[in-house]
């Protein structure tokens, strides 16, 4: 087995509070952790194995946002023949799935 990097992070008061409040099982922190990464935390979860998670929903939360600004720059570059063109075949899809039936 691979062995995995360890990385020395200062910990401010913001980050320790939300590992608390992410270790509480009835917290909404908790929930949206465990929506957003699979991750399960609980009272005996480790320090680390929290970090971790966190860690983990904050590339989750930045791949995210890559790829909806990504979309968003790609919608700005069409101009109105792109938009036209889109329509239009859009346009001819339906046309021609109602002539199928």
């Amino acid at each position: 087995m691979a062995t995995m990097p360890r990385k020395s992070v200062p910990l401010d008061a913001l980050v320790e509070e939300a590992m608390e409040r992410v270790r509480r099982h009835d917290s909404p922190e908790n929930t949206a952790l465990r929506q957003v990464t699979g991750i399960s935390v609980s009272d005996d979860t480790s320090d680390a194995e929290i970090l971790r998670a966190l860690l983990n929903a904050g590339r989750v939360a930045v791949q995210e946002k890559a790829l909806e600004n990504g979309y968003a720059a790609l919608a700005a570059a069409q101009d109105d023949e792109d938009r036209a063109y889109a329509a239009a075949r859009r346009a001819r899809r339906r046309s021609s799935a109602g002539a199928d039936e």
